[in-house]
């Protein structure tokens, strides 16, 4: 095998293993694993939702109702903290209207970015468990209680929901493509203990286990992380949901993810080496596999484009796997004329928008680099209508 044919299946097998050969690894040891069932008593802790709003006065009404006149949890155990960032619309004032005495304004000024938000957010809350929550994402009506029910168990630290997308046509369907996916290996990984992630949008972390967070940390990754240094176990819960909006196109979902990624980026450099002196070999494993080797998807479809096109004549296989990938782009790159062009993306929806996501990996890790991870944050500008949820 020449040494172009190495670069090629070297490329293909990362690509492989990243989007395939992972999820399927996890499967098979997550049923070979000894079960680990939660004790499944059940608890109401005192629950302190602690929201970080930036200018969100189209949807912070809908949250409050969402997060306290819509859950099945005991009134008095659960309380709503939005910290708003610095906002300059209606934001604080309809905050403050809001009719229920479990709900309080904490104004940050001058604005500070998310992570410093959510520090004054968890210093005036009372609850033993903190849910954090994004302002745009409607609560189900069961969402906290299925959050705080695994704390019955001591060994668990940190409970992951899932946030589903409730409008937008093609961007819709993409972006929970991507949910489902990303909802079995969060499901595989909680099965062995950790969360390569927790989903940004509900999750929510024992009290105990909070530490103020640097303004370009990133909480749903490093809290994850924080809690398997502190000896706890994640957990995953599928039918814990909020709803929300998804990116409007194409655009907006490479800048998100650029943001994210670079964010990333830069905390697992800072976090990996604590998890590998403290042999957490299997947090180092799963986050090598979920996130780093995914932000690489782009370098590698690239070599491996560029390989099979020199590769072209060296046998059939070959021509095969370029016939393959040209086709793929070919119709990413018809998604992305769709989109700009105003037409419905319907098929076209899922290679454009793994194609610009991956894209978004580059960028993001160019700019993790240059030490570009962002402090703030700007909303969606989205709002969704209370009864999607």
């Amino acid at each position: 095998m020449n040494a172009l044919a190495v670069v090629f299946w070297a490329a293909a097998a990362l690509l492989g293993y990243t989007w395939v050969g992972y999820p399927l690894l996890l499967l098979a040891l997550r049923r070979a694993a000894p079960g680990d069932a939660a004790r499944r008593r059940s608890v109401t802790p005192h629950v302190s939702v602690i929201v970080a709003a930036y200018n969100e006065a189209g949807c912070i009404v809908a949250k409050l109702a969402s997060t306290l006149a819509r859950q099945r949890y005991p009134h008095a155990r659960l309380e709503a903290i939005v910290v708003s960032d610095g906002s300059t619309d209606a934001t604080d004032a309809l905050v403050q209207r809001y009719p229920d005495d479990r709900v309080r304004l904490v104004r940050q000024e001058p604005r500070a970015g998310k992570s410093p938000a959510l520090n004054r957010g968890v210093a005036a809350a009372r609850g033993e468990v903190l849910v954090f929550t994004d302002a745009n994402a409607l609560f189900a009506p069961d969402a906290i209680a299925r959050l705080a029910a695994p704390f019955a168990d001591p060994r668990v630290g940190l409970v992951s929901g899932q946030g589903l997308y409730g409008a937008g046509g093609d961007a819709r369907v993409a972006a929970s493509g991507y949910v489902r996916f990303e909802a079995a290996l969060k499901a595989g990984e909680a099965g062995l203990g950790f969360l390569a992630s927790a989903d940004g949008a509900i999750y929510a972390l024992r009290r105990a286990l909070y530490r103020d967070l640097a303004a370009s940390e990133v909480n749903d990754l490093l809290h994850p992380i924080q809690v398997c240094l502190a000896g706890y176990r994640c957990r995953f819960d599928a039918d814990a949901q909020t709803v929300e909006p998804p990116s409007r196109d194409g655009g907006q979902e490479f800048r998100r993810h650029v943001r994210i990624i670079a964010q990333g980026a830069h905390l697992l450099r800072r976090w990996l080496p604590a998890l590998v002196r403290a042999r957490r070999w299997r947090a180092v494993w799963m986050l090598v596999s979920h996130r780093a080797l995914r932000w690489t998807t782009a370098p590698c479809l690239a070599v491996a484009l560029v390989a099979n096109v020199l590769l072209i004549g060296a046998g059939p296989v070959y021509a095969a796997t370029l016939v393959a990938q040209g086709v793929f782009y070919a119709l990413a790159a018809a998604g992305f004329v769709a989109e700009r062009l105003g037409r419905r993306l319907g098929p076209l929806a899922l290679p454009y928008y793994f194609c610009t996501v991956s894209a978004a990996g580059v960028v993001g890790l160019a700019r993790a680099a240059r030490g570009g991870a962002e402090a703030v944050w700007t909303p969606a500008g989205q709002a969704l209508p209370e009864r999607a949820a």
